[in-house]
C-alpha cells in the first residue's frame, strides 16, 4: 500500500508538471528529438524492412531510452520490453527470460547477438552469462528484440525471441569520453572512451570497470537475515575498427575481453564457504561487407570466442546413507572450465525478380568445452552444426506483403531439424497493418544436458559418492509451433503508435531437468532407504540423480502492447503490458524418481514452476522529460504479478519505481553531463528469489566529452 501510495502521489505530480512544461512553451525543443516514423529493423529476416512490413513483433531501444533509463547493465534495460522478465543484477548472472521457463541457472530460449555474433556459450550450458556481455551501454546504437520465435534466421537457441544488441560505427566516436559513478552499497563504476582515425581506419576502444556489493539481505533458516558475501567487481576492454576497402568493400573487426569477479558463500558455513568465481569471455571477430547495389549485398562474417571460468573451492558434504548410516567428508567442487567456438557465416542478400528480396546465407560452427565439474572428465566435448537459412519478401499487391522464410539445422549432437516461417501483412489504410504468422522452431540441448555428469566425493577419492546430475540417454531437441496475429498502427496526428501482439505457443516435448533413477554403473550414496522407495513401491537400488528428459507438454497464450507516444515535443512516454499464461504438465510422471518422503510433492513443484515462471500480468511506464536549462528528467515504473524463477523459491507481486535527473553543461570544448539515478526507490523487494531483498539504490554519475 506504501508503494502505491507513493506512485500516486507521483503520478498527480506529474501531470501537473507537464501541463506546466507545456504551457510555458517547453515544445519549442526540436520535434525530431524523440520521434519519427517507425524504424527500420534487420533482426528478423536478415533484411531491412519498416516494422509494419517484418514478420514479427520488435521492440526497439535507442540511445536515449538507453541513457535516460541510467541502468549500469544491459539485461536491466530489457525489463521496457514487454514480456520479458530480468531478476536484479548481482553475482549471480542476470536471468532474463521472455514467456518463462526459467528454471536453468543461464536461460536458453533467447538468442542474444551483439553485432551479429551470438553470445551462448557451451561453457554455460548453451545460455548467456550476461555478467560478461561485451559491450558497454555507451557503445549501443540500439538494441532490436523481437519478440517471438526466429530459429528461422538466427538458429536454435532463438527457440523463444532474439535480443539484437547493435554497436556504434566507429566513426561516431571522437575523440575523448570519461565518465564516472559512485553511489551506495560501494557502487563505483569508471569508463573511458576514445575514437578516432588511423590509417584511414576509424577505431572506437573503450575501458569500463564497474563494482558494487550486490543485494545486501539474505535469509538462512539456521542463520536468519544476514549481510551475504555478494560483491561483484568486473573489466572490459572492447576495441571496434571500421576500414574502408573502397567505394564498395567495408571491413569491421572487434576484439573484446570481459572479465568478472564475484563472490559467493556464507558466513560459518562449512558446506558453502566464502569464495571467488572467476570469469573472462574473449572475442576475435572479423566481418567483409561488399554492397554492389541498393538491393544487393554479400556478408562473410568469423568470429573466434574462449570462455573460461574458475571457482575452486573444498566444501564440506554430509548426508544418511540408505543403511541409515551418516556420512560426512570433505569435497573439492571444481566450478571450472574452458569453451572454444568457433564460426563462419555467409549471407546474400538481393531481389531475385520484381517485387521480391531474398537474404539467404550459410553458418557453420564448432565447439570445444573442457570442464572438470560438469563432465567428471579432463576430456574435452565437442559439438558441430551447419544451417542454410533463406528470408523471402514478396509484395503481390499494393496492400499485401507475404514474407516465407525456411532454417535448416545440423546438429553433431541431436541430428537434423527444419524450421520453416510464414507471415502475412496487409496494410488496412497508410499507417495501419494486421500480420499473421506461423512458424516451428527448434531448440537443441547443450553439451551438459546431453553428456552431463556431476559428482563429488572425499578429497583424496574413496568412500561414498555424491552424485547430482547424469545425462539421461535420448534426449531429443525441444519443438515449438507457434501462431501468432498482430496489429501496428501509427497515429502521426498524435505522434504515436501501437503494436498489438496475441500468441499461442506450445511446446509438445519441453527439456526439463527432473530426479531420474540411476543405472547400476553409476551409483549414488545419497538417497535414503525411504527416498529409493517410490510411490508406486518401486526401487531405486542404485539411487537418483538430475536428469534431463523431454517430459513437459507446455502451453503459452497470451497478448503484449507497446504504445510510444509524444505528447509534446520535450515529452516522450513508453508504455508496455503483457498478459502471459502458461499450461503445463508432465507426460510421464512415473519416469521421475520422486522418493517415498515426498508423497509427490516434489513431482507437482515440476509443472508449477513451468505454469509460474512468467507473471501473470506485467506492466512498465517510462518517462522521459527535456526541461529548461539543460535538464531532463526520466521514471520507470515496473509493476509484476506473482512469479517463480526457481522451483523452491517465489517472487512475491511488486511496484518498482527508478529515476533519474540529468544536467548537461558545456565548458569550453568539453561537453558533459552530471546524473542522479536512483534504482527502486520506492521500497524494497524480492529479488531472484523471497529469500534474497534488493533495497534501494543510487548513483551520481559524471560524464565529459572532449
Amino acid at each position: 500500500m506504501r508503494g502505491q501510495a507513493f506512485f500516486l502521489r507521483w503520478r498527480r505530480r506529474l501531470a501537473v508538471g507537464l501541463l506546466a512544461f507545456a504551457a510555458s512553451g517547453v515544445a519549442g525543443a526540436d520535434e525530431d528529438l524523440f520521434f519519427s516514423n517507425l524504424p527500420v529493423v534487420a533482426s528478423v529476416s536478415r533484411l531491412q524492412q519498416p516494422l509494419a512490413e517484418a514478420p514479427g513483433a520488435v521492440t526497439v531501444i535507442d540511445r536515449d531510452l538507453i541513457r535516460a533509463a541510467g541502468a549500469r547493465n544491459i539485461a536491466d534495460v530489457l525489463r521496457l520490453v514487454p514480456g520479458f522478465s530480468v531478476t536484479p543484477p548481482n553475482q549471480e548472472a542476470a536471468v532474463v527470460a521472455y514467456h518463462g521457463l526459467s528454471n536453468e541457472e543461464y536461460t536458453p530460449r533467447v538468442q542474444v547477438l551483439v553485432d551479429g555474433r551470438s553470445l551462448y556459450s557451451p561453457l554455460f550450458k548453451s545460455g548467456v552469462n550476461w555478467n560478461l556481455v561485451p559491450v558497454a551501454p555507451e557503445d549501443i546504437e540500439r538494441i532490436e528484440v523481437m519478440r517471438g520465435s526466429n530459429a528461422v534466421s538466427y538458429g536454435s537457441n532463438a527457440f523463444l525471441g532474439v535480443i539484437n544488441i547493435i554497436t556504434q560505427h566507429a566513426s561516431t566516436a571522437s575523440g575523448f569520453t570519461l565518465a564516472a559513478s559512485r553511489g551506495n552499497q560501494s557502487i563505483a563504476d569508471q569508463t573511458v572512451r576514445w575514437g578516432g582515425q588511423v590509417a584511414g581506419a576509424h577505431l572506437r576502444m573503450t575501458y569500463r570497470q564497474q563494482g558494487d556489493d550486490g543485494l545486501r539481505n539474505m535469509f538462512d533458516g539456521n542463520l536468519g537475515w544476514f549481510d551475504p558475501h555478494d560483491s561483484r567487481h568486473n573489466r572490459l576492454f572492447d576495441l571496434r575498427a571500421d576500414v574502408p576497402l573502397g567505394d564498395r568493400d567495408e571491413l569491421q573487426l572487434s576484439l573484446s575481453h570481459a572479465y568478472d569477479v564475484s563472490q559467493f558463500g556464507r558466513p560459518l558455513s562449512t558446506s558453502d564457504p566464502f569464495r571467488d568465481l572467476s570469469q573472462s569471455s574473449t572475442n576475435l571477430s572479423a566481418e567483409w561487407r561488399r554492397t554492389l547495389s541498393p538491393d544487393e549485398d554479400f556478408r562473410l562474417r568469423f568470429s573466434h570466442v574462449e570462455d573460461w571460468m574458475s571457482g575452486r573451492f573444498i566444501g564440506r558434504v554430509s548426508f544418511t546413507k540408505p543403511d541409515d548410516s551418516s556420512a560426512a567428508f570433505n569435497a573439492v567442487s571444481p566450478n571450472d572450465g574452458r569453451s572454444v567456438s568457433n564460426e563462419i557465416e555467409w549471407q546474400h542478400s538481393f531481389s531475385p525478380w520484381r517485387s521480391t528480396r531474398l537474404a539467404w546465407g550459410a553458418n557453420v560452427s564448432h565447439v570445444d568445452l573442457v570442464s572438470q565439474q560438469q563432465f567428471n572428465s579432463a576430456a574435452w566435448q565437442s559439438r558441430s552444426v551447419g544451417r542454410l537459412f533463406a528470408n523471402l519478401e514478396w509484395r503481390p499487391a499494393a496492400a499485401w506483403l507475404l514474407n516465407f522464410g525456411a532454417g535448416l539445422e545440423r546438429d553433431s549432437l541431436s541430428g537434423t531439424h527444419f524450421d520453416p516461417r510464414v507471415g502475412v501483412s496487409y496494410h488496412l489504410l497508410p499507417g495501419h497493418t494486421l500480420r499473421l504468422i506461423a512458424s516451428r522452431a527448434h531448440r537443441t540441448p547443450s553439451l551438459f544436458e546431453a553428456r552431463g555428469d556431476t559428482q563429488v566425493g572425499p578429497v583424496g577419492g574413496g568412500g561414498p559418492l555424491d552424485r547430482s546430475y547424469l545425462a539421461a540417454p535420448g534426449l531429443k531437441a525441444e519443438r515449438l509451433d507457434t501462431v501468432e496475429a498482430g496489429y501496428l498502427g501509427e497515429f502521426k496526428a498524435l505522434r504515436a503508435s501501437l503494436d498489438v501482439r496475441a500468441f499461442n505457443e506450445r511446446i509438445p516435448n519441453r527439456i526439463t531437468i527432473v530426479p531420474y533413477p540411476l543405472p547400476a554403473g553409476a551409483p549414488d550414496d545419497r538417497d535414503s532407504l525411504g527416498d529409493r522407495l517410490v510411490l508406486t513401491t518401486a526401487l531405486y537400488p542404485f539411487g537418483r540423480a538430475d536428469a534431463a528428459l523431454n517430459l513437459e507438454k507446455v502451453s503459452i497464450r497470451g497478448y503484449e502492447s507497446q504504445w510510444r507516444w509524444q505528447p509534446f515535443d520535450a515529452t516522450r512516454i513508453l508504455y508496455g503490458h503483457a498478459y502471459t499464461s502458461i499450461y503445463a504438465d508432465l507426460t510421464d510422471v512415473w519416469a521421475i524418481a520422486d522418493g517415498n518422503k515426498g508423497g509427490g510433492i516434489n513431482i507437482d513443484k515440476i509443472s508449477t514452476q513451468t505454469r509460474d515462471s512468467a507473471p501473470r500480468h506485467a506492466t512498465s511506464v517510462m518517462l522521459i522529460q527535456s526541461l529548461p536549462y539543460g535538464f531532463e528528467t526520466s521514471v520507470m515504473y515496473y509493476k509484476s504479478a506473482f512469479m517463480r524463477w526457481r522451483r523452491n523459491s517465489f517472487t512475491a507481486p511488486y511496484e518498482r519505481v527508478d529515476w533519474r535527473l540529468a544536467k548537461s553543461f558545456r565548458l569550453g570544448p568539453t561537453r558533459g553531463e552530471i546524473a542522479y539515478t536512483a534504482q527502486s526507490a520506492n521500497h524494497p523487494q524480492d529479488g531472484r528469489r523471497e529469500t534474497r531483498v534488493v533495497n534501494e539504490m543510487h548513483w551520481l554519475s559524471l560524464r565529459l566529452d572532449f
